[in-house]
């Protein structure tokens, strides 16, 4: 039997909200800062370096990211 085009109502993308891909903190988008939480230390998030990646400058603790 062969294969048509269906009518059905599917808009061809995914679900789930967010920016990016799977949408949690760690797809935050390419704004915001980095955030030591135990000084307060603030830092531009730099693009394709996750903050958890980060050590804080000041105190040496893994930044955390904020919008």
């Amino acid at each position: 039997m062969g294969q048509g085009r269906g009518m059905g109502g599917g808009s061809g993308r995914g679900g789930g909200g967010g920016r990016g891909r799977g949408g949690g903190p760690y797809a935050a988008g390419p704004n915001g800062e980095c955030v030591c939480p135990k000084c307060g230390h603030r830092k531009q998030h730099v693009v394709g370096v996750p903050c958890y990646q980060e050590k804080c400058p000041k105190c040496g603790a893994q930044m955390i990211r904020e919008q």
